[in-house]
């Protein structure tokens, strides 16, 4: 029994190192991720924001806290959010447009920005959306 008991544990240390090195080079591209100098938000299938890097910030001007969860379409000018809603539903499609223009809105500020879009595939069946964001202007 103690050398199935060692064997276990080689294993399980063997599992720990492998851990500590995905945790390690996960937070290597989350620091990459949240000090790019281009602004990039990545979003839900359906618009809800999930990550706002440092640069995507400071283009909408809300907080990195606040922006998790919210409709992207929420912070886009009212009169350009039918477009965006459109545009959103139809990436889907294979020879969708993935680059356009809209306006984001933030209290007391409005913001030209050239977006372009990339889906993305995190686990099978579960995609989501990777936003540039350039403000124009």
């Amino acid at each position: 029994m103690t050398a199935e008991l060692e064997e276990l544990t080689a294993v399980w240390l063997n599992l720990r190192v492998h851990v500590d090195r995905l945790a390690s080079e996960h937070q290597q591209y989350r620091d990459f991720f949240d000090q790019a100098s281009e602004a990039y938000l990545v979003t839900d299938e359906y618009g809800t924001i999930e990550q706002a890097n440092g640069a995507a910030v400071d283009i909408l001007q809300y907080r990195k806290a606040w922006l998790r969860g919210k409709p992207l379409v929420a912070l886009v000018a009212l009169e350009q959010r039918n477009e965006f809603r459109r545009r959103l539903y139809a990436l889907r499609e294979p020879h969708a447009e993935r680059s356009w223009r809209t306006i984001f809105v933030a209290p007391g500020q409005r913001t030209d920005v050239a977006l372009s879009a990339r889906l993305i595939e995190r686990r099978p069946g579960n995609g989501g959306i990777c936003w540039r964001l350039e403000a124009l202007g």
